[in-house]
């Protein structure tokens, strides 16, 4: 079951290094736009971000449902 209220192909940022499986998510954010935000540790640039369904996410990382009803203009450091 989604866990996200968001529409499953709500477009969301997400940095190649998660989107390729090299790094994991530890960082989220729920901007006060209502984009979602998922990244890595790394420093990144505009070249490493990528437009993503927050579903494709989801199926990277089910751990991302726990913040499933994190506010807007909310972020958080994932561990």
């Amino acid at each position: 079951m989604f866990p996200f209220s968001d529409d499953p192909r709500t477009a969301c940022i997400v940095c190649s290094h998660v989107l390729n499986k090299e790094e994991p998510i530890t960082y989220i954010s729920h901007d006060e736009d209502g984009m979602w935000q998922f990244l890595c540790s790394k420093e990144h640039t505009t070249d490493d971000a990528r437009i993503v369904s927050l579903e494709e996410v989801y199926a990277l990382d089910p751990s991302i449902g726990e913040v499933a009803d994190m506010p807007c203009g909310c972020y958080m450091n994932k561990k």
